[in-house]
């Protein structure tokens, strides 16, 4: 009885108090700096009840005005969810580009479907890129055993000054942190990736099957990991913003202010790596 008024009350309250639309989420987006021509990357969580006025396609459609078509909307599609790079790989299924779903949540698969989006090819780390040198911009991510190595897609938002958002989803999700991670990897406690590539499979546009050799994340450094110190700092600095809309939580920041904050933190010596430990080895 209480979880059927809880939900009837979070209802109305979508509805009317936290209801906003496509027009004010873009507003919203101008007023962070999101500009026409502009480069945004998207990791979001599509929630019942975040207020948006509209389905997840409306919210696609309106990523997409934000950066027109002279700018750049990219989205991670990672074929599989709650598990390691090593852990899908291990499966043996190729990744299609074509027709993988992303489990990166729905407002990623939607993305994924609709018009004009290209998509790299990638065993472990495919990106979706709508609008200006999309093509351009996934190109040769399948030519990188490092995914989100300086060679990848990922190496670009830096040079296109990208803006990353989260969209009801927290700053845990930005892939990008990997690769600042690759960036800083001289200065890591343990090596960044396990010491073997391991093989993945991808199938291409024209359908076409073939093999990669992935780097991937080492057990080590994950479990090293304090990514709460680098959070602490971003927020400290201001580069790292949150906000709200609706009842839609929003966290930013631009990709060159993270590395430029994770690199000044390990510079000073308070790096978001701990010290192997005869406790946490």
């Amino acid at each position: 009885m209480i979880n059927t008024l809880k939900a009837r009350l979070k209802t109305l309250l979508a509805k009317t108090i936290w209801s906003y639309d496509a027009g004010a989420f873009l507003k919203y987006l101008r007023k962070i700096g999101v500009q026409p021509g502009a480069t945004l990357m998207v990791h979001s969580s599509w929630q019942h009840y975040n207020g948006f006025k509209g389905k997840p396609s409306e919210l696609v459609d309106a990523l997409k005005r934000a950066v027109g078509e002279q700018g750049l909307l990219v989205m991670t599609s990672m074929p599989y969810h709650n598990m390691s790079s090593a852990e899908w790989l291990a499966k043996g299924k190729p990744m299609n580009v074509r027709r993988s779903p992303s489990m990166m949540g729905l407002v990623s698969e939607v993305f994924r479907r609709s018009k004009g989006v290209d998509r790299s090819i990638s065993a472990t780390h495919p990106l979706l890129a709508w609008g200006r040198d999309a093509a351009a911009f996934i190109a040769d991510h399948d030519k990188t055993a490092k995914p989100f190595g300086p060679d990848s897609p990922f190496g670009k938002l830096i040079e296109r000054d990208a803006v990353i958002l989260g969209y009801d989803a927290p700053f845990s999700t930005f892939t990008f942190t990997h690769f600042v991670e690759d960036h800083l990897a001289n200065t890591l406690p343990v090596p960044l990736y396990e010491p073997e590539p391991i093989l993945g499979k991808v199938i291409d546009h024209a359908g076409n099957e073939s093999e990669q050799w992935v780097s991937v994340l080492s057990v080590a450094a994950n479990r090293l990991r304090r990514e709460h110190r680098l959070v602490a700092r971003l927020e400290q600095e201001g580069s790292l913003q949150r906000g709200k809309i609706g009842n839609t939580a929003l966290v930013w920041i631009r990709a060159s202010a993270l590395l430029a904050g994770a690199t000044k933190l390990a510079q000073d010596g308070t790096h978001f790596f701990d010290q192997p430990s005869p406790n946490n080895q």
